[in-house]
């Protein structure tokens, strides 16, 4: 009697124990799809095609994001992953990899009837940037649209390269308002007085050792004045080279 008892728990925990093997490794794992899982494999700075054939001997399929060309990445390597490396996901997850473009010959088009907008989309397509843009007014050129471009209109140059927009702002005015511009760095000053449709003129250095280089101290006309031309600002900048 013992002895059948002793066989029958034996026999119970057996088929207990099987029934958790299987539930835990076949039933379960189907289930889920937990067998079917993988860790991402970090695949950034690795070339294209490698980071694809690792990622699809995985079970991932792959799509691929060209970003322009830029120094601080070498061409033809993955830059940005989604997921992140080392999640967790399931076989036949897409993997979007962000990929760093080349620096190619790009041929400069005609953007000269566009709006600022549509000249940023074809700009951006080509690959290339945009590092200022300038509004002026023009009594030919519609307001909104582009009046000039640098580099120019069939000019061949690298992917890498930032370009230059004008911007129409229709028709000038009866009169220009003097902006104030000191305190202003150079650069902030151009673009100010460029964009109320007036001019820079001369530019004089004094040595200012407290001031920050390149700080508009002075200018010859008085802020807020209405002339009825686009006269020139003559401005006194700030330098810490005495010699300057």
């Amino acid at each position: 009697m013992g002895r059948s008892l002793l066989k029958y728990l034996i026999t119970c925990i057996i088929f207990s124990l099987s029934g958790i093997i299987i539930l835990d490794y076949i039933i379960l794992p189907n289930y889920v799809g937990y067998n079917n899982e993988h860790y991402l494999p970090d695949v950034r700075s690795e070339y294209r095609e490698k980071a694809v054939y690792q990622l699809r001997a995985l079970g991932f399929n792959t799509q691929e994001i060209l970003v322009p060309y830029s120094d601080a990445n070498i061409p033809g390597t993955v830059i940005k992953m989604f997921p992140r490396a080392f999640t967790k996901v399931k076989e036949g997850r897409t993997i979007d990899l962000t990929i760093a473009g080349k620096d190619e010959d790009i041929t400069i088009p005609d953007i000269s009837n566009s709006t600022l907008r549509n000249a940023k989309l074809t700009i951006a397509k080509l690959g290339l940037g945009i590092d200022t843009v300038i509004y002026e007014y023009d009594n030919i050129i519609p307001d909104g649209f582009i009046s000039f471009q640098l580099p120019r209109k069939g000019k061949t140059v690298k992917s890498s390269t930032n370009m230059t927009l004008g911007v129409s702002k229709g028709a000038p005015p009866d009169y220009y308002i003097i902006p104030d511009v000191v305190n202003f760095s150079l650069n902030k000053a151009r673009k100010t007085i460029i964009n109320e449709g007036l001019r820079v003129g001369e530019l004089i250095y004094e040595f200012q050792p407290d001031l920050v280089p390149n700080t508009i101290i002075e200018q010859n006309m008085t802020a807020g004045m209405r002339v009825s031309f686009p006269a020139s600002i003559n401005l006194l900048i700030s330098t810490d080279k005495q010699d300057k």
